[in-house]
């Protein structure tokens, strides 16, 4: 198997099907890279192509570089990992004071602060901000995604070290790795030979596979949930020190015990786990060491397999919540190991499962029909009018019916889609629209908008877009104080407040210290014909 040239078949095929500006991709084996490969453009506009020193964002690839640097830490005695955090933040006290988090749970993110409050763009301040946060889950008992603890363990490492987190990063990892190419902070200084990051031209409905583009701002970024820049090569080296169990080139660059603790599921743990800073997963009896990353403008991933012996870096300008490149990073290891090739995994009108979803769903008035129109292709029909159901990449489906287009679509026992739960059996009664129900924006770039909307009686928050967005579309369920907690489960720790209604409808709400203002475009309009393009395609 010509290795290069199946991956630039899969890569231009990927280009054809999602909006991805360019790919870079490194395959990696114990003694070197086996394969390099680009496909599209580092610049869509000017038509500048990607090269083998291009940079990207990698997003929260840069976690997994923060737990090995925590690791050489400790090796180096500066830093014990259950050690209370308090004992390097004095300032953070929780929960009233309390000093039970350490840092192996900021690490598993298991200590149960918020996954990331978007409401202060620099590390020092992000940190302070929870110096008296609260949280609902004893540290240990919940694995909950914080961006936020993250941040906080890079304020540790320079409490500890005396230097900056990118100055600490570079010395103990990039330099001794031999990344040349990339770095450990994105400022204005540092980004030469950055790829452009793109984002999608709209943020207040599902894009559809092929939704426009718009160059993504670029802003500057050093907190430790996201801070490396690199190309994929210099990426490949990371990986090649993880399959050599943290040696480089007969260079150690992190204790073997520390290497263990890192990449080890604890024996309490069922089946994969998220473990120091890195997914580790079972697959076909090997271990695969996984992580994505996703930055305003970038979308990436790491997988390497540690049994097979290979490793893969896959780095984009696509929009970053673009989850895609996380399954086609996944298949390229596998191709790698012998798999056969197959694009048709990444085709968006193929739909996982299909089957499940054809039916007569809802009663007139609004009442759809999905039909399979081929091999794992489905269409929906409602007033007439029939459009396309897409993979969205995320577990979701979007629609390019003009009536069914301004949310994602899912189905939970129901078929849901914004507001409206359509199924067998009558819905629950209408009642009064509630005071919170409406479109909301701010100016973060990580999670810029989203609906809250009424469906059978209960209060949902749904993105269609944002980095940080989640793609689950929590209940927001109502507390004694007049908050909401935003999700089911009442160990989790976000939190809306509303703020006034002077004519019925809120103005504004906080969303953990991240005011979201009422949209003078309140939600986003059902009838309004999706826009297509393919401006980035090549």
């Amino acid at each position: 198997m010509d290795v290069q040239q199946v991956l630039t078949g899969l890569a231009e095929r990927l280009r054809t099907w999602w909006p991805v500006p360019g790919i870079a991709i490194s395959v990696v084996d114990r003694s070197g890279e086996c394969a390099f490969v680009t496909a599209g453009f580092a610049n869509a506009e000017s038509g500048a192509p990607l090269s083998r020193r291009t940079r990207f964002e990698i997003g929260s690839i840069s976690k997994t570089f923060t737990a090995f640097l925590l690791g050489i830490l400790a090796d180096e005695g500066k830093v014990d990992l259950d050690a209370a955090v308090a004992d390097h933040l004095p300032w953070f006290a929780p929960n009233g004071g309390s000093r039970a988090i350490t840092v192996r749970h900021l690490l598993r993110h298991t200590s149960g602060l918020v996954a990331g409050a978007d409401a202060l763009p620099d590390a020092a301040a992000r940190g302070y901000a929870l110096r008296d946060a609260r949280t609902w889950a004893e540290p240990g008992e919940l694995f909950h995604y914080s961006n936020e603890g993250y941040n906080l363990l890079g304020l540790i490492v320079e409490q500890v070290t005396g230097e900056s987190l990118a100055d600490a990063m570079t010395g103990r990892l990039l330099r001794p790795l031999g990344m040349r190419d990339s770095a450990a902070r994105i400022t204005y200084e540092d980004i030469a030979e950055l790829a452009t990051g793109y984002r999608f031209l709209r943020d207040d409905r599902p894009p559809l596979p092929s939704a426009p583009l718009a160059p993504a701002g670029f802003f500057e970024y050093s907190a430790a949930d996201g801070n490396v820049l690199a190309t994929a090569s210099d990426l490949g080296l990371f990986a090649r020190m993880l399959l050599g169990r943290g040696t480089l080139n007969g260079t150690r660059i992190i204790g073997p015990e520390q290497f263990r603790q890192i990449v080890t599921v604890p024996a309490d743990a069922v089946g994969s786990s998220y473990v120091l800073g890195v997914d580790v997963e079972v697959i076909d009896g090997r271990t695969w060491l996984t992580h994505a990353g996703g930055m305003v403008g970038y979308r990436s991933y790491l997988a390497v397999d540690t049994d097979g012996g290979h490793g893969v870096a896959v780095l984009t300008n696509a929009p970053g919540e673009c989850r895609i490149i996380d399954r086609f990073a996944r298949h390229v290891l596998a191709v790698v190991q012998g798999a056969p090739a197959d694009p048709a995994l990444f085709d968006p009108e193929r739909i996982p499962d299909a089957r499940r979803y054809v039916g007569i769903h809802g009663a007139a008035p609004r009442q759809i029909r999905v039909e399979a129109t081929g091999d794992d292709r489905l269409s929906l029909t409602s007033d007439g009018v029939t459009g396309k159901l897409y993979d969205a990449g995320d577990g979701r489906l979007v629609c390019d019916h003009p009536g069914w287009s301004a949310y994602h679509h899912s189905l939970a026992g129901r078929w849901l889609h914004g507001p409206e739960s359509l199924g067998p059996g009558p819905c629950a009664p209408a009642a009064p629209s509630h005071a919170l129900v409406g479109h909301y924006r701010s100016y973060t770039p990580w999670y810029p908008s989203f609906s809250i909307v009424q469906r059978a009686g209960r209060l949902h928050m749904i993105a269609a877009t944002g980095v940080e967005a989640p793609c689950d579309e929590p209940e927001l369920v109502p507390l004694d104080d007049g908050t909401f907690r935003v999700g089911a489960d009442p160990r989790l720790p976000e939190h809306l407040t509303s703020g006034p209604a002077p004519d019925g409808a809120v103005l504004w709400v906080d969303l953990d210290g991240c005011r979201y203002t009422r949209s003078f475009r309140d939600q986003p309009e059902p009838g309004e014909a999706p826009v297509r393009s393919s401006c980035t395609r090549s």
